[in-house]
């Protein structure tokens, strides 16, 4: 099996496991506007007088409390979610202009993988590599391009989007005492593969629920 075609197995693992994640997501959301569909329902039933009856006012009582319940409970974990910081590993951002080789050739593992360039590059003294989201809103904006001159032509807005919402490639400073460039080449590839995957709308979406779970339950 070739590189590129791992890598596209990968994406389509990586797809598949968003979408079962998703569907769990879909399938809670329905589990809880299930109670207010039926106490509808019943309302509107009881309101063109086909529902009547001791038996069903008691039950529309009920259901209706009931449908409350659940969606306050469902309104307070979304928000808990939705408010919550995703953890950042305390790394140290580095400047294209300090490290103009070091860009150069990550770029150039992308442009060779065919996937979007991660956004920035940030050191950790772990001797690991990985990449880490820092889209979350929470997390302040996208680093701004201070090489931009006002000059981007058609498709330069595009291509800027897609920097912004590409990962951060977290890269051990082991890595760069320790390795030449070719063997760093064959450390950062398969991690420089990921921005494919984590660039698709149901493999990130995927990616902040579960993350913004993980950081609801570490409060």
């Amino acid at each position: 099996m070739t590189g590129i075609g791992g890598v596209e197995m990968g994406a389509l693992a990586a797809r598949t496991r968003a979408l079962a994640v998703l569907r769990v997501r879909s399938r809670a959301v329905a589990v809880a506007l299930l109670p207010a569909a039926a106490a509808v329902i019943l309302l509107v039933g009881g309101s063109t007088g086909h529902l009547v009856g001791g038996g069903w006012d008691v039950l529309r009582r009920v259901v209706s409390v009931l449908a409350l319940c659940v969606l306050l409970a469902a309104a307070g974990v979304a928000l808990v979610v939705a408010r919550s910081r995703p953890a950042v590993t305390p790394t140290v951002t580095v400047a294209e202009e300090s490290a103009p080789d070091l860009y150069r050739m990550v770029r150039d593992l992308a442009d060779r993988l065919d996937v979007p360039a991660p956004s920035a590059i940030a050191l950790t003294p772990d001797c690991d590599s990985w990449l880490e989201e820092r889209a979350h809103p929470r997390h302040g904006p996208p680093p701004v391009d201070r090489h931009d001159d006002g000059l981007s032509g058609p498709g330069e807005p595009a291509r800027r989007r897609s920097a912004a919402a590409a990962p951060v490639l977290v890269i051990g400073s082991p890595f760069l005492w320790w390795m030449r460039v070719g063997e760093l080449r064959a450390v950062l590839a398969p991690v420089v593969a990921g921005t494919g995957p984590s660039a698709h709308p149901d493999i990130a979406a995927a990616r902040r629920f579960i993350r913004g779970l993980d950081a609801a339950v570490a409060r």
